[in-house]
């Protein structure tokens, strides 16, 4: 693919964004070169062609960002910004965190969140990571951010967020598929402090408790093409904000599976509560296995809670032991005991 015309040196610098709207303005003017000559110059081996853009409006069409909280610090710092975003379900839970100091206005830096995720829906779900700029708040206009990420993963078209909706955003995938290169480009400083882009990953069917996926912002693997964050004028002020942040802005954050959280006893379809349902998947899973067919379980935790006399097997009598605790908690006057208590007590 070779890039077509005279664009903006922030545009030319993407590599494979031969596809991104052409800039505003004296940007052409002001900083045109060729684009081929850069491709052909610069280029290790050819990119991806999967190429996105995104014309820069007035309604905004970016993800919301995640909630942000701020509260006092806990260490020396005076004042901690925690983003964080927590999707609860009956068996998992997901966390994201990014806890930093705000940053000086005119010395930006970069964060990525920190995401934890139980295993189950590691697997089953999708997964966003953050990218949020802090102390370039109206300073800045043409970026090129190089993203490496974990290449387990399958990463999906990233969205650009609040902190970009006013300029024009574009994106294209690496040919090493691990890692993507994100720009921005305007004809004025309108970039703002937030969040710049959510990214989206699918995590490998075999990930597992412990494995952790990093997601950083680095430099570039295609030679003289640098990474880029200046205004709209190309003076020295936009060379300090490119100088700093990706000198000392630079952020890795990513995502960690976690365990998956143990089902209650008894609870064998995790709805938070013992009864009849529960009793009638243990007795069918009884009836699969003693037949010679497969388990009925999806999950190993299913097992753990179902074998409420802990022998090793689930069979007719844990069955019978779940009913009598749900005729039990339904027939207590005041505060019912728990699976185990009662187990304890009534275990023959």
């Amino acid at each position: 693919m070779k890039l077509k015309g005279l664009i903006s040196a922030a545009a030319a610098a993407a590599l494979t964004v031969g596809a991104l709207p052409s800039p505003m303005g004296t940007m052409a003017e002001k900083a045109a070169v060729s684009g081929d000559t850069i491709y052909n110059t610069n280029r290790v081996s050819a990119p991806a062609v999967t190429t996105t853009a995104k014309k820069a409006v007035t309604a905004t069409t970016a993800k919301a960002a995640v909630t942000t909280t701020t509260a006092k610090a806990t260490t020396t710092a005076k004042t901690t910004t925690t983003t964080v975003r927590t999707t609860t379900a009956a068996p998992t839970t997901t966390t994201t965190t990014t806890t930093y100091k705000p940053a000086v206005q005119g010395q930006p830096v970069f964060h990525i969140t920190n995401t934890e995720v139980c295993q189950t829906e590691a697997r089953n779900k999708k997964q966003q990571v953050s990218i949020i700029v802090d102390g370039a708040n109206g300073l800045y206009c043409d970026t090129l951010i190089y993203v490496y990420y974990d290449s387990r993963m399958t990463a999906e078209t990233a969205v650009a967020g609040k902190a970009v909706e006013k300029l024009t955003t574009g994106q294209a995938f690496g040919d090493t598929k691990d890692f993507m290169v994100l720009t921005t480009s305007g004809d004025s400083d309108l970039g703002a402090d937030g969040v710049m882009w959510e990214l989206t990953f699918d995590l490998p069917e075999d990930c597992k408790a412990g494995d952790v996926f990093d997601v950083k912002i680095g430099d570039s693997k295609y030679g003289k093409i640098k990474p880029l964050f200046t205004n709209f004028a190309y003076d020295s002020k936009g060379e300090a904000l490119t100088k700093h942040i990706f000198t000392n802005g630079l952020a890795t954050g990513g995502i960690t599976v976690i365990a998956d959280p143990p089902y209650k006893l008894g609870d064998i379809n995790n709805d938070f509560s013992v009864n009849a349902v529960d009793a009638s998947i243990a007795l069918t899973e009884y009836a699969s296995m003693s037949s010679g067919k497969k388990t009925t379980f999806t999950d190993d935790r299913q097992t753990l809670a179902a074998d409420v006399d802990a022998n090793g097997s689930v069979n007719a009598v844990d069955a019978s032991y779940i009913l009598s605790y749900y005729a039990y908690t339904a027939t207590s006057a005041g505060a019912a005991e728990s699976f185990e208590a009662y187990m304890a007590k009534n275990k023959k």
